[in-house]
């Protein structure tokens, strides 16, 4: 008769083959080690200092750096949904947009996602104030919220997130070349335009059909040559022209 019995015999290492084991994910470590250094450098290398964001003294990739670096190495989106979600706190009802896609990179993948909310104060808010509802532009929101996907995305799946400034400096990007922002200084009228006013510039750049020597031309006569520089004043002629306008 065949012992049917469970075998709870217990199979050990020696100490050598232990050891063995050791060392090959030692060695496998480093190896990767390696590897991510050289994407994180390889990646800061082919950005220059308009695709960067001094954040409150944290380097911040914009959506334009991002789909620079995602050209380098292959990255791809696809399956992009956007939601309008309606929601509420203590002062009221507001709304958000959330995208959220799949980034491939190889046989790996993630859903990335992004936000943006009624309440972000470089749209919502005007000197400190909130403004009415009225004169928010809804298709900034959107635009913001995707351009968040992008970079959340491309910057997740290359493992590139949470850099140093003395990281992205090491790749040659000049810390006191990239525009600043500070979030806890009010919005000035007469101020740089944000982050997220930057992003949307870039992503409606993208859809105008327009050259970069096309926008050079054109901020020229604010006495600038980087996007970044524009102010608040300026920034909507800006949008204006690139969406059809003179």
């Amino acid at each position: 008769m065949c012992n049917t019995e469970p075998d709870n015999e217990i199979i050990t290492m020696s100490p050598s083959n232990q050891l063995d084991v050791t060392e090959d994910i030692l060695a496998a470590a480093n190896r990767r080690i390696a590897q991510l250094d050289k994407i994180v450098k390889l990646s800061i290398s082919r950005t220059n200092h308009n695709d960067w964001v001094d954040q409150s003294g944290k380097p911040y990739l914009t959506c334009s750096g991002a789909e620079k670096i995602a050209r380098l190495f292959g990255v791809c989106w696809k399956d992009v949904k956007s939601e309008k979600i309606i929601t509420s706190d203590e002062k009221g009802q507001y709304y958000f947009y959330e995208y959220s896609g799949v980034f491939t990179l190889g046989a790996d993948s993630i859903t990335a996602v992004g936000t943006c909310s009624q309440k972000d104060q470089f749209f919502a808010k005007s000197g400190g104030q909130m403004k009415p509802l009225s004169e928010i532009d809804e298709t900034n929101i959107r635009k913001a919220a995707y351009s968040n996907m992008v970079v959340n995305g491309v910057t997740r799946i290359l493992g590139i997130r949470n850099l140093t400034w003395e990281e992205v400096q090491d790749g040659g990007i000049d810390q006191k070349k990239a525009s600043k922002i500070n979030y806890d200084k009010k919005a000035q009228d007469n101020g740089k335009i944000s982050l997220a006013q930057y992003n949307r510039f870039y992503a409606i750049y993208k859809e105008s059909g327009k050259t970069e020597q096309d926008v050079s031309n054109y901020i020229a006569q604010f006495n600038i040559k980087d996007p970044h520089d524009l102010i608040a004043k300026d920034y909507n002629k800006v949008i204006e022209w690139l969406k059809g306008g003179k």
